[in-house]
């Protein structure tokens, strides 16, 4: 296992206690079946696996019709939501895990509604749909209920389905996802192999609970979620004591980086990229200090980060979330949600040509051109030097002086073409316009 310093993920494994291990082969699949699904039982700490009949296929295909088939062997009229025999169905359907149709990676979930006390279906995205398919199992029977917090893990590389007890992971999701992406992944490739579905504190006190559906983002590395939001599913999943399905599978595509893939420069702005040198941490921890480390001023100690480093290292961010105990996932909404955050280094100089309908109606587009004509970059781009990041904005709201151009703090009004190398070269030489 890989260790992963200063997180604590080494003290919450060991603090583990298997109560099942379960061993298992996955399958080849066969037009789209592995013909066998999964039941597990966490207060009986039993798993088992079932055949798919012929009749299965032909009435109810997969997905959700795999799922309500499944239930209605595991209920009777008296089953109700928060009975222990209340199972919670996952199945993805024949054509899970593929690539070539739109919706294969979703998941179809079922179970008693603690809203409505009838069975209710939801859809999620992620990867644990794909997963479970490519494990060998067309859907799964999730039911019983533990007496303590548990992790249900299906390990593929391993050939294994253990159940474990787990009392010191976090409960919310966000930081759940995060801390069993890192604790089961060897390395940070391997992260991408995890899936981890979760309830989170919220769905203790409310009916109204979703299911956290994890995928791993390459851009921002780190694990984000997605929602099984009808019905109150991850009411049930927390009321079965259960704190996290996990499942690990085998690498399905070669490995690659970000710097070689085609779609580098299209999501470049989102990528977490650089390293800063241990003595730079030092400055981080002051900025945090200066706001006396109260999460509620996270964007502003963001600000000061941006201010001094003129973008948010990935080591920063890191930093952050370890001092302020907030998950990167957090962090990482906020940076990409704010136009005035940037993952990547800026220049000393961000020339911000407003492209607002005024500037637009007299030539902010060739005066856009201009600049990148000079400079030799693109809009987004900085120059090699450092010096120049052309950033082209939606309004700078100074309509009257169109069209309007933004050196670092100076406005610039009525630019034309023509003035865009004179004003870069006092620029460079240090003046203001």
């Amino acid at each position: 296992m890989h260790v992963f310093p200063d997180t604590g993920l080494d003290r919450m494994r060991s603090a583990h206690k298997v109560l099942m291990t379960t061993p298992f082969e996955p399958m080849q699949l066969d037009r789209g079946y592995a013909n066998r699904t999964l039941r597990i039982d966490v207060g009986a700490c039993k798993a088992e696996t079932h055949p798919v009949s012929r009749q299965m296929k032909d009435l109810w295909t997969g997905g959700k019709g795999f799922d309500l088939w499944l239930m209605l062997k595991e209920v009777n009229e008296k089953t109700k939501w928060d009975s222990p025999q209340n199972p919670i169905c996952f199945s993805s359907g024949p054509l899970g895990g593929t690539a070539s149709f739109p919706g294969s990676g979703k998941t179809l979930v079922t179970a008693i509604s603690p809203m409505t006390d009838s069975i209710i279906d939801c859809n999620v995205g992620g990867n644990f749909g794909p997963y479970l398919k490519w494990a060998g199992f067309d859907a799964l029977v999730v039911t019983g209920r533990a007496e303590e917090d548990v992790i249900v893990l299906i390990d593929v590389t391993g050939r294994k389905i253990t159940i474990e007890k787990a009392p010191l992971e976090s409960v919310d999701s966000h930081v759940l996802a995060e801390e069993l992406t890192a604790m089961y992944a060897l390395d940070e490739d391997d992260k991408r192999n995890i899936a981890v579905v979760s309830a989170g504190r919220g769905a203790e006190h409310t009916r109204m609970g979703v299911l956290n559906f994890s995928f791993y983002d390459w851009r921002r590395q780190v694990a984000r979620l997605k929602q099984a939001g009808r019905g109150g599913i991850g009411t049930v999943f927390r009321n079965k004591r259960i704190k996290a399905l996990v499942i690990r599978c085998p690498d399905m595509t070669p490995k690659w980086t970000v710097a070689k893939s085609p779609v580098e420069k299209i999501f470049s702005d989102n990528i977490c990229r650089s390293q800063l040198a241990t003595v730079d941490l030092a400055r981080i921890k002051m900025i945090m200090d200066k706001w006396n480390n109260d999460p509620e001023y996270v964007i502003e100690m963001m600000q000061d980060v941006q201010e001094q480093f003129r973008y948010l290292p990935k080591d920063a961010l890191d930093a952050m979330s370890r001092g302020l105990k907030l998950s990167r996932g957090q962090l990482y909404h906020i940076a990409t949600f704010y136009k005035s955050f940037s993952l990547k280094p800026l220049g000393e100089t961000v020339i911000q040509v407003c492209m607002g309908t005024a500037c637009h109606v007299k030539g902010a587009p060739r005066l856009l051109d201009a600049f990148e004509r000079e400079l030799g970059v693109k809009s987004g781009e900085t120059t090699r030097d450092g010096k120049f990041t052309i950033d082209p904005v939606a309004c700078l709201g100074c309509c009257s002086l169109a069209p309007v151009v933004k050196m670092g703090d100076d406005i610039l009004g009525s630019v034309t073409t023509k003035t865009v190398p004179a004003i870069l070269k006092e620029r460079s030489a240090g003046g203001r316009k």
